[in-house]
C-alpha cells in the first residue's frame, strides 16, 4: 500500500472485511522478505504467506521508484500467483509500470478505440506535426495522475512555447492528443471481469479537466451495452481483475479509452454511484 495515495481505501477494505469476520494485514513493500533455495518462502511483517493463512493480495501502489521492489513483489507472484489471489498479479508481471505510452500501443495492437495519439523523441519531429495540426490539443505525461499533467493549447504557438520549454529528452514521455470537446468523461470499474458500475465526471467552470480530485462533479451513470462491452474489453486487454477505466466520447458519441487505472481509488466512485467497492471487493477475494 501507500499511505498516501490509498489510505482511503485500504481503510474501507479494512472496515468491511471486518464486518465479513476477515482480518487485512496492511503492509508497506519494505515490511516483505523473500527466501530462495531453501524452503522457498515469502514472508510480510514475518509471518509466511501461504494458502492456510491468506485468501489474497491487494497491491495499492506499484512500487517502482527504486525498481527494487519490483523483483520482490514478481518473485511474490510467480510464487504464490496459482495458489492465493494476487489481484492484477499477471498486469504487473507483464508491465511493471502501465503508463500511458504502454496502455495506447496495447490497445491499438488489439483494437480497443483510442484517441488518435502522436509521441515525438525530438524537437524537430514536434515542430514539424505541429506545423499542420489541428487546434486545439491536449498533452499528457506518461507517468501523470489524476488530471495534473494534462495541458490545454488553443492554438500553435502556445505548443511551441511548451515544447521550446521541454528538455528534448523528457519530449518522449509526452502523448499528443486532439482535444474532445465534452467536458465530462466515464470512470468505469471493473472486477473480475464484470462491471460494478459507472460515474460520469464533469469539468466544473473553466476547467475542462473532469477528474473528481481537481474538483470535477460526479454522479451515477447507467452504462449502455455498448459502453459495458468496451470497458470489460479493455479490462480484458490489459489483463487486469481490478480497474478503472476512463472513456471519453467525441461529439458524435462515438466512445475512446482515455486509459486504465490499475490502482483505481474510489472515494469519488462510492460518493456518487452508492456501490460498496470494498464489500465487492473483499468478497471477491473470498469467494475467488
Amino acid at each position: 500500500m501507500s499511505p498516501r495515495q490509498s489510505q482511503f481505501e485500504v481503510d474501507r477494505l479494512e472496515s468491511e472485511a471486518k464486518k465479513q469476520g476477515v482480518e487485512v494485514i496492511k503492509a508497506l513493500y519494505r515490511e516483505m522478505e523473500l527466501n530462495f533455495g531453501n524452503g522457498e518462502e515469502v514472508r510480510v511483517q514475518g509471518e509466511e504467506l501461504k494458502p492456510e493463512n491468506v485468501w489474497g493480495c491487494w497491491f495499492r501502489v506499484a512500487g517502482t521508484k527504486s525498481g527494487k521492489y519490483v523483483e520482490g513483489r514478481n518473485a511474490m507472484i510467480r510464487k504464490l500467483g496459482d495458489k492465493i489471489l494476487m489481484i492484477n498479479g499477471q498486469s504487473y508481471m507483464d508491465w511493471p509500470r502501465m503508463g500511458k505510452i504502454a496502455q495506447h500501443a496495447l490497445f491499438a495492437r488489439e483494437g480497443v478505440p483510442i484517441i488518435p495519439t502522436k509521441i515525438f523523441y525530438t524537437k524537430e519531429q514536434a515542430m514539424e506535426w505541429l506545423g499542420t495540426a489541428k487546434f486545439p490539443m491536449i498533452t499528457k505525461h506518461d507517468r501523470g495522475y489524476q488530471g495534473k499533467s494534462v495541458r490545454k493549447f488553443d492554438n500553435k504557438a502556445q505548443a511551441i512555447k511548451f515544447v521550446d520549454k521541454i528538455n528534448e529528452k523528457n519530449l518522449g514521455m509526452f502523448l499528443w492528443q486532439e482535444y474532445l470537446p465534452l467536458k465530462w468523461d466515464l470512470r468505469v470499474i471493473v472486477l473480475g471481469g464484470k462491471v460494478l458500475g459507472a460515474m460520469r465526471r464533469t469539468a466544473v467552470g473553466e476547467e475542462f479537466r473532469s477528474n473528481y480530485s481537481l474538483g470535477g462533479s460526479v454522479e451515477r451513470w447507467e452504462l449502455s451495452r455498448e459502453e459495458e462491452a468496451l470497458a470489460i474489453r479493455a479490462a480484458g486487454a490489459a489483463r487486469l481483475d481490478y480497474v478503472g477505466v476512463d472513456i471519453m466520447k467525441d461529439d458524435e458519441g462515438r466512445s475512446y479509452i482515455l486509459e486504465v487505472n490499475r490502482q483505481c481509488q474510489f472515494a469519488g466512485f462510492e460518493k456518487a454511484t452508492g456501490i460498496n467497492v470494498a464489500r465487492a471487493v473483499v468478497k471477491y477475494i473470498i469467494t475467488k
